[in-house]
């Protein structure tokens, strides 16, 4: 049902000419049959004027097979027909002929439409790309793109790289015309009092912890980055440690505390008689005795004074460990903090209302709002977080699940912001774990931060652009996409028309000759990329080159107004629904029923 509705709103602008419409329709060819087999009885009759007319009917029948033409596909070989079977597509664009200074004229525009650009599961799980500058319509397709996918009973997560209410109103809104309120998720960087709650450290093991935090850290791989995260990873092996064997509840603000190398140490004081019962530990009283310049077994039979002699003694005379460590915990203390203090509505919380995990494999709507216009620092750590938190859903994917017939998809707007190193290998190993990843952009400068620089581009961007199987190129005002992008697909070849002048005196006559010579040219101008705009775009898909104009929400289209949520009253808070963990529901129905029990015997 959901996809005969799709079809409507946004798939029904091909028509078929009318051998077509004979060929397939079988309603009109059982007519045609009918009124032959009513022909032959008024012959056997000999029904004159009956017999007049179904001749008649005949023969303009065939006049019109003959004379109509048969249908092309000028779609290409890589467009998925639109046809029922297919039960997930996204309707991208529509693709036509000519734009005309934006997606509204274009779209007016009397026999410029072609087709409609359809992705089915497989196309969207390689990945899509947008590249487009300020203006030019991404926000429409974005929502256009979720407007479907709520539709077709998906799940997806928008990151709103603006960082305003109002888009996310707009989301909300979409959400909640097709019933999916209860399905949408809010992590609201804005505003603390509305907003649900997450808990990236409530579970997962040492590893898997350290890898979500390690992408917070800037800067390319070196020496110091791997003592931080060296540091990083000793730190959550005791943490997890504690909260797998003495239930510490584990957030921001405990891990804050944990960045001073003389908590560990006290720490390590304490557990070092019970390196038996786990290797954890083993591995960590090593770390903390290297440390301060004592040997393994030293350190497991010295007395704590001893132990603490040492440790002044190698602050004094600044051993290497003792350097190295004060540098790991420099760096991360002021990433902590500002997550624990700043944020501490969101994950300083041992009852979430949603994990990434369950985000994910439910197929919700998670809208994520960066605070970009308080600040240039924070964003870039929170965006780095949410997707740190999806590159662990794909090792737990990889692991514990099989792969999904519908894809997760993530739209990352404004993604150079916050794009942590190592993301693109993700997006090369998500598509078997059913994870679809569209980041949005400016520039390929905002990609080139991340990553070393080879060749005068970076290496995240070549990673990137290699696994992208849809690009999607948007206006743009930067030279360096659109001939980056003329080398993806073939040259345009047209044939031009050279004249010469021949002048022979001896003869005193004149006269003209006219040549034709072919001219090559790059089927993407600057000057074109430039002059799109409000949803215009080009869709290079497969080697093809598709001109189309976005696919936009269904209200946009047919009404020319947008679906929101209160109107464009921004006070008002969304009624974002709060989700009680499992184990608190199982207490409150056993307590109910034990209230039942109790009235009976009353």
């Amino acid at each position: 049902m959901i996809h005969q509705q799709l079809q409507e709103l946004t798939y029904s602008i091909k028509q078929d000419s009318f051998f077509d419409l004979v060929i397939n329709d079988i309603a009109v060819k059982n007519t045609l049959f009918a009124f032959c087999i009513i022909g032959a009885f008024a012959c056997f009759f000999n029904n004159f004027y009956l017999v007049l007319t179904m001749m008649i009917f005949v023969v303009t029948a065939i006049c019109a097979l003959y004379l109509s033409p048969k249908s092309i596909n000028k779609q290409g070989n890589n467009i998925i027909e639109n046809q029922p079977n297919n039960k997930y597509m996204l309707n991208i664009g529509t693709e036509i002929k000519k734009f005309y200074g934006d997606a509204v004229k274009s779209s007016k525009k009397q026999d410029n439409k072609i087709a409609p650009i359809l992705l089915d599961a497989e196309k969207i799980k390689r990945h899509g790309l947008i590249i487009a500058t300020i203006g030019a319509g991404k926000s429409v397709l974005m929502k256009g793109l979720t407007e479907q996918i709520a539709q077709l009973g998906g799940g997806c997560c928008v990151i709103d790289g603006k960082g305003t209410a109002e888009f996310a109103k707009e989301i909300f809104g979409i959400a909640s015309a097709y019933g999916r309120e209860a399905d949408f998720i809010y992590l609201n960087f804005l505003d603390m009092n509305n907003t649900h709650t997450i808990n990236p450290l409530l579970s997962g093991d040492a590893l898997a912890l350290s890898e979500i935090l390690n992408s917070l850290l800037d800067g390319e791989e070196n020496e110091w980055k791997s003592k931080q995260k060296e540091f990083m990873e000793i730190v959550l092996k005791l943490l997890v440690y504690k909260r797998d064997n003495e239930n510490l509840p584990i957030d921001f603000s405990i891990l804050s505390q944990y960045m001073s190398f003389s908590k560990i140490l006290n720490e390590m004081i304490n557990y070092r008689q019970q390196i038996y019962k786990s290797v954890i530990l083993d591995d960590l009283v090593i770390y903390t005795s290297t440390t301060i310049d004592m040997g393994y077994e030293e350190f497991l039979n010295a007395s704590e004074d001893y132990i603490m002699e040492k440790y002044q003694l190698a602050e004094k005379n600044q051993a290497q460990g003792i350097y190295d460590v004060g540098m790991a915990v420099q760096q991360w203390r002021s990433i902590i903090i500002k997550l624990k203090s700043n944020y501490g509505r969101i994950f300083n919380t041992q009852t979430p209302d949603i994990s990434m995990w369950e985000i994910v494999q439910r197929n919700k709507i998670l809208f994520v709002t960066l605070p970009t216009m308080a600040s240039d620092v924070t964003p870039r750590y929170l965006g780095k977080l949410i997707l740190g938190l999806f590159k662990a859903v794909a090792d737990q994917k990889a692991r514990f699940a099989k792969e999904p017939e519908i894809p997760f998809v993530i739209l990352a707007d404004e993604v150079g912001s916050y794009m942590p190193e190592g993301f693109a290998r993700l997006m090369s190993k998500s598509r078997a774990l059913g994870i679809s990843v569209f980041p949005i952009f400016q520039s390929f400068s905002q990609i080139d931060i991340v990553g070393k620089l080879l060749g005068g581009e970076s290496s995240e961007r070549k990673e990137l652009v290699d696994v992208i199987g849809t690009h999607i190129i948007m206006k743009s005002m930067s030279p360096e996409a659109s001939d980056y992008y003329s080398k993806f697909v073939k040259k345009t070849k047209y044939l031009e028309k050279s004249y010469s002048i021949k002048r022979d005196f001896v003869d005193s006559a004149m006269g003209a000759e006219q040549s034709y010579s072919i001219r090559e040219e790059d089927a993407i101008l600057h000057s074109e990329v430039t002059a799109m705009n409000n949803g215009e775009m080009m869709i290079i898909l497969d080697g093809e080159l598709y001109r189309a104009i976005a696919q936009a929400e269904s209200s946009l289209l047919n009404y020319g107004k947008k679906i929101t949520y209160d109107g464009k009253n921004i006070n008002t808070p969304l009624p974002i629904s709060k989700y009680m963990p499992k184990l608190d529901f199982f207490k409150m129905m056993r307590e109910y029923e034990n209230y039942k029990l109790k009235k009976e015997v009353a």
